[in-house]
């Protein structure tokens, strides 16, 4: 008896010291957060997921409400979700939002940030983002894997906004644009993905201006502008454009559609289509463009018109003749010529060039036109005669600027060689030449052995230079 007797004392001791340690604990938090400032403890908690920075209302009663202040709200519906769970999730996550919006009490948000991977009444979103933009929030971003389509109310709401400085949506919806003339005088970046913008006018087709003063980063991709002739971006200070198109994942048959940019001094240029050039990069100052980086893609399929995607191919790389950088994959998308030199613009200050696969006859075009260039790489080479090398002029360029050339997927193959030929004996100013095989096995291969042995055989016009052999 006195055995069982001294077992509850040893237990129940060590149940108060457990609980004395809790209290501790809690006196702890309380007492280390006691000294700081409301505004801090909200700032900090903003940097949580909204999911962990509830949880914080558990530490103590002074922390019950704490999270309330936010003003930075991360919403994601697969954190609601569990594997063990197979039901609940979607409706844990809808009051969840219902809470998190009734019960912050910052009158305006710095950010808002809401993804969503299962679908939703379009109402409750709709709630949910016309009630965050009329709190003035800053930065919004929303995904969804599913369409969600903006009422009018929210619409007006978005184009309403004067404190916007972070817009990006990713998600396939359609936002009415209640005017041809849109101002967001703190927006500094716009990242738009399948959206459809469908203008509300009483004619057919008008020009849409983009008014954004401070605006630094500009992306769009898979967009539509229903109803509208052109779209025209005023933004003096922007630095980066982003220009992706893919016929095959729009909804709509679209006519061809210019996005004007007006810019003063742009860095970095991105521009691709997969299919005909239905949205084309219009640059009303190319001289904007003088110390960018651009990067073209182009791709043609079967129901392309030749003539005219080659047309706005031409007028689209005629536009980057100042850039330091270019990045051009897709020549075969340019109409056919007997000389590729008459539809290039000279290339005065570039010195970097990279392509994916060329002709002979369009990278002579363009070393040709490129006084300056000097580095060069390009994916491969498509087979040619060599006779059009031996009767070729040699280019400026090479004789003077050009120290490195990379040749890509390389075979081994003789038309390669007759390039390399043609680069090492008039390659005056070259410092390396680097050639990348397809394969480890194809480097232990005598087609390689053969293709060594002939190039350093080859008079070269250079003292010295680094030739160097890789895999992919």
């Amino acid at each position: 008896m006195e055995e069982s007797s001294d077992s509850n004392v040893i237990g129940s001791s060590t149940s108060k010291e457990k609980l004395s340690k809790r209290v501790k604990a809690k006196e702890g938090v309380d007492g280390i957060t006691s000294k700081l400032p409301e505004s801090l403890i909200s700032h900090i908690l903003s940097f949580l997921p909204a999911k962990d920075a509830v949880r914080t209302s558990v530490l103590s009663k002074r922390w019950m409400y704490h999270w309330t202040s936010i003003t930075k709200l991360d919403l994601d519906d697969s954190v609601f979700y569990s594997p063990k769970k197979k039901t609940g999730g979607k409706q844990f996550f809808v009051n969840f939002v219902y809470r998190a919006l009734l019960l912050t009490k910052s009158p305006s948000m710095e950010s808002f940030s809401l993804e969503i991977t299962n679908k939703y009444d379009a109402s409750l979103v709709n709630t949910w983002i016309s009630g965050i933009l009329n709190r003035n929030v800053k930065n919004l971003h929303i995904y969804s894997h599913f369409e969600v389509s903006f009422n009018a109310y929210t619409s007006y709401s978005l184009f309403d906004s004067e404190v916007l400085e972070e817009l990006v949506l990713k998600m396939i919806n359609t936002i009415r644009v209640p005017i041809t003339f849109v101002h967001f005088g703190h927006l500094k970046l716009l990242k738009l993905c399948s959206i459809v913008f469908a203008l509300e006018s009483s004619s057919s087709s008008e020009d849409l201006t983009l008014s954004l003063p401070v605006l630094k980063v500009f992306e769009t991709i898979n967009c539509t502008w229903l109803n509208a002739k052109s779209v025209t971006l005023r933004a003096p200070l922007l630095e980066s454009v982003l220009v992706e198109h893919d016929p095959e994942a729009i909804f709509y048959e679209l006519d061809y559609l210019p996005i004007k940019i007006s810019a003063l001094c742009l860095k970095k240029i991105a521009f691709c289509s997969f299919c005909y050039i239905s949205q084309n990069l219009v640059l009303l100052d190319p001289s904007s463009a003088r110390n960018a980086s651009a990067n073209i893609i182009l791709h043609r399929c079967n129901k392309d018109s030749v003539s005219e995607t080659g047309s706005h191919a031409s007028s689209l790389l005629r536009q980057f003749s100042e850039v330091k950088c270019l990045k051009f994959d897709g020549p075969e998308v340019l109409p056919p010529s007997e000389s590729h030199v008459a539809i290039l613009p000279v290339f005065g200050m570039l010195s970097r060039l990279e392509l994916g696969f060329v002709t002979a006859e369009f990278l002579l075009a363009l070393l040709l036109r490129s006084p300056v260039l000097k580095t060069l790489a390009f994916k491969g080479i498509y087979k040619f005669d060599k006779e059009l090398l031996n009767s070729a002029t040699v280019p400026h360029c090479l004789t003077s600027t050009l120290q490195l050339v990379k040749f890509g997927k390389v075979h081994g193959l003789e038309h390669e060689l007759c390039l390399a030929k043609f680069v090492m004996e008039n390659g005056l100013a070259m410092e390396r030449m680097s050639f990348s095989l397809t394969s480890h096995r194809l480097a232990k291969s005598k087609i390689i052995e053969q293709f060594k042995d002939k190039l350093f055989s080859f008079k070269k016009g250079f003292s010295f230079a680094i030739v160097e052999f890789s895999c992919d």
